[in-house]
């Protein structure tokens, strides 16, 4: 046998599997079925598998990236409350030593809604992770301002206490507080308690029409980390353990007790505003 015969018979049996292959290609394209050439495969199999490895570098690129940003203001926090632990010990003893007593708490230059010059003030200590705080902001906080408004002033200082997104949602309310916002991204945050993280703080900015870019960047601002970093402070020299913390005129009230409590501490604190005043008249 020749090897011109030798190419021939090759070239013959190729022309056969090829006439093979389009009669059965034609054949599955008139059954309804889709037919992929084995290396027309291979490069889809090739291209699907970088995509997933590129999707999960990227992700994890970008939990590496967050974890860093949430590491960063937790070893701020640290570093602030042991810088003031001296401070803080010493006045947290004096707290517990009567746990009644009526203390002196600054309201700081926090958000507030009431006058200024009300005869009642309520300075809570919260922490947006908290769903007893979320309980008070969506239950009893409404009843105080519609029954008292005019009358009292209240006060939000932030404790967050309940992991590194309550740290991050603190500031971000900060933020939205720095363009007038501050209550409405306190409701929205309170009412959608599961799982704070950037992506959901920037809807809700959009939510209220906030300035992006200003947003983010006050995000970014370490005046922004210490401004939540005084309130967690100061909460600690007065020896708060839990949120909410409420000091209605500087007297205790832990927890997110019945809307009837709050009105039969402010009710008194009304009582001895009036008392004092006619005592003073001429």
């Amino acid at each position: 046998m020749t090897v011109e015969t030798d190419i021939q018979q090759t070239s013959a049996a190729s022309e056969a599997v090829e006439a093979k292959s389009s009669e059965e290609a034609r054949q599955a394209e008139q059954d309804g079925v889709i037919v992929i050439r084995r290396t027309t495969f291979n490069y889809i199999f090739i291209a699907a598998v970088f995509l997933v490895l590129g999707i999960i570098i990227g992700a994890y690129a970008a939990f590496k990236v967050e974890r860093a940003n949430r590491n960063w203001l937790s070893d701020a926090l640290s570093e602030a409350l042991e810088s003031q632990a001296g401070t803080i010990a010493s006045s947290q003893q004096a707290a517990q030593t009567d746990p009644d007593a009526r203390v002196e708490v600054s309201a700081d230059d926090d958000p507030a809604h009431g006058p200024a010059d009300a005869p009642v003030v309520i300075i809570e200590f919260s922490d947006f992770n908290c769903p007893y705080c979320g309980r008070f902001a969506r239950e009893t906080l409404p009843l105080l301002r519609e029954n008292y408004d005019g009358r009292i002033r209240f006060v939000y200082r932030d404790f967050p206490i309940l992991g590194d997104s309550s740290l991050q949602a603190a500031i971000a309310a900060e933020c939205a507080d720095d363009q007038g916002a501050f209550w409405d991204f306190h409701d929205l945050l309170f009412e959608n308690q599961r799982g704070f993280n950037q992506e959901g703080f920037i809807r809700f900015s959009e939510e209220l029409a906030l300035d992006g870019e200003q947003f983010v960047a006050c995000q970014n601002d370490p005046a922004t980390r210490d401004e939540v970093i005084a309130d967690y402070a100061e909460a600690e020299r007065l020896g708060v353990s839990g949120t909410p913390t409420f000091f209605i005129n500087g007297r205790r009230v832990v927890g997110a007790q019945p809307y009837e409590v709050f009105q039969g501490v402010i009710d008194e604190e009304f009582a001895s505003a009036a008392e004092a005043q006619s005592s003073v008249a001429p």
